[in-house]
């Protein structure tokens, strides 16, 4: 014959069976923290591809990249004081164009779907954007894109182009 305890737990499960299960709090606690790392995490290698000094170029018909996983962003920031242009990449200064033509090389080598999205400062000099692209074919990239601000205040006064294309 069973005991008294024996009894009450029995009906202790009895009861606890048949309410609304308990909601738990603790693993919903670990997924949103795991989530909140993860979106750190992603969010904080967006930013440091960007240079927050370079003011970009303003285009009236500028797309947005369809394909943003394969993408290297190049920033050239413009120095006026020395008049030199100051290359990054990935959080790196590369004191010249070419030198950035092995960084180049190995993200090919990694991914050949790669392509390089260049952020030049408004006071770049045409020249440096050249020399970049320059470092661009010589590593092996064929894909070159850039950065611009569409809708931007200089595109008002811009002129139209010629209705019959560039000259």
């Amino acid at each position: 014959m069973p005991s008294q305890s024996v009894k009450r737990q029995r009906k202790r499960r009895r009861q606890d069976s048949d309410g609304d299960p308990e909601f738990q709090v603790a693993p919903m606690v670990d997924v949103l923290l795991v989530l909140l790392l993860f979106f750190m995490a992603i969010t904080s290698t967006e930013v440091l591809k960007k240079d927050k000094n370079i003011q970009l170029a303003d285009a009236k018909h500028g797309k947005k990249p369809d394909n943003k996983k394969n993408e290297t962003v190049v920033n050239i920031g413009w120095n006026p004081a020395t008049s030199e242009a100051q290359f990054s990449a990935d959080g790196k200064g590369y004191p010249s164009a070419e030198s950035l033509t092995g960084y180049l090389a190995s993200k090919i080598a990694k991914n050949p779907a790669t392509y390089v999205l260049i952020r030049a400062d408004k006071g770049v000099q045409y020249s440096n954007v050249s020399d970049l692209m320059n470092a661009c074919a010589g590593a092996g990239i064929g894909t070159v894109t850039f950065a611009v601000i569409t809708g931007g205040d200089s595109g008002k006064d811009a002129p139209a182009p010629p209705a019959g294309g560039v000259n």
